[in-house]
């Protein structure tokens, strides 16, 4: 592998941990989370981040296998 497709890999694998991070800090503050309206918003931001982290993986997969694997 190209030290060019090495890093694009290491990219799409920073993008979907940076999505993971979002995720869990939306969940933790959730949790801390009293008033009913924002804890709903934040729940619901947790999922966009996890929705997004599923995409990155997807996309990267797909990426992957066009060109002949970076795995």
């Amino acid at each position: 592998m190209t030290h060019r497709m090495e890093r694009l890999a290491e990219i799409f694998q920073e993008a979907a941990e940076a999505e993971r991070q979002a995720r869990l800090r939306y969940e933790e503050a959730a949790s801390m989370c009293d008033d009913p309206v924002l804890k709903e918003l934040l729940k619901s931001m947790a999922q966009d981040e996890a929705r997004h982290e599923q995409e990155v993986i997807a996309r990267f997969r797909e990426f992957s296998n066009k060109i002949g694997g970076l795995n």
